[in-house]
């Protein structure tokens, strides 16, 4: 039996509510939309998880300049609505994420690369000792990708890899949809152009996305319920140990 089923008997510690945060990437309130709160939904099956949603529908991104204002600043200094659209991801970090983009091209939106690599203005302590903010821990935080493509084979499984690809990249613990949606929950509109069309994917899309909530989800309490016994070793002095810039719990 697979340990996801509840057939395995399991102690997990009280824990405090548990933060997770699902962001969709699209421009439009829509499809991606739908997969995104499918699986926040889910991830809210399990007591003490609290969510919260971000849209970029609607919003100004820029993508990186290349400027290296940052390096000295510790911060973007292009004025648009990236800063806060991305806070939810650092203020404070949160124990789990749920990206979800549309596919476009064979691959992720424009406004998804431009979220995503805009978190470079916040990663230039790890290269730069001058740099004058230190860089975000996601080493406990747990990241489940969605993605919605107009053709059922349209490219979603390469957009959901360049969204894992980023969450590797900066550390988190990723998750994948089981073997329905393989690396993540791969949506499709039907054939149909309706902003809502997902909706009707139960085969694939939907099913794959609660489950990619549900991992993120257990997944967020492992790593949580897991703090303490790094932090002791740590202590102790282990190899390898709370290598991550989270202050260890006490």
């Amino acid at each position: 039996m697979l340990p996801w089923d509840g057939s395995r008997p399991e102690v997990i510690p009280q824990l405090d509510e548990l933060r997770i945060v699902g962001i969709s990437a699209s421009p439009r309130h829509g499809n991606t939309e739908i997969l995104v709160k499918e699986a926040l939904d889910a991830a809210r099956l399990h007591e003490g998880v609290a969510t919260e949603f971000v849209s970029l529908a609607g919003k100004k991104i820029q993508g990186c300049s290349n400027c290296r204002a940052c390096i000295k600043k510790g911060r973007c200094i292009l004025k648009d609505d990236w800063e806060e659209l991305f806070r939810p991801l650092v203020d404070p970090v949160p124990d789990g994420v749920i990206f979800g983009a549309p596919v476009y091209f064979y691959s992720l939106n424009s406004q998804a690369r431009c979220y995503m690599e805009r978190s470079t203005s916040l990663l230039k302590g790890l290269f730069f000792p001058e740099c004058a903010t230190k860089p975000p821990d996601w080493t406990r935080t747990a990241g489940g990708a969605v993605t919605v493509g107009y053709d059922r084979n349209g490219g979603q499984e390469h957009a959901l890899t360049a969204i894992l690809q980023w969450f590797l990249i900066n550390g988190f613990v990723t998750v994948g949809g089981g073997h329905l949606g393989y690396v993540g929950a791969p949506g499709w509109q039907m054939g149909g152009a309706s902003l809502k069309a997902v909706a009707e994917d139960e085969n694939v899309g939907l099913p794959s996305a609660r489950t990619v909530g549900i991992r993120v989800a257990r997944t967020a309490m492992m790593l949580k319920a897991g703090a303490p016994a790094l932090g002791e070793l740590a202590r102790s002095g282990s190899p390898g140990a709370g290598s991550g810039s989270r202050q260890e719990e006490k």
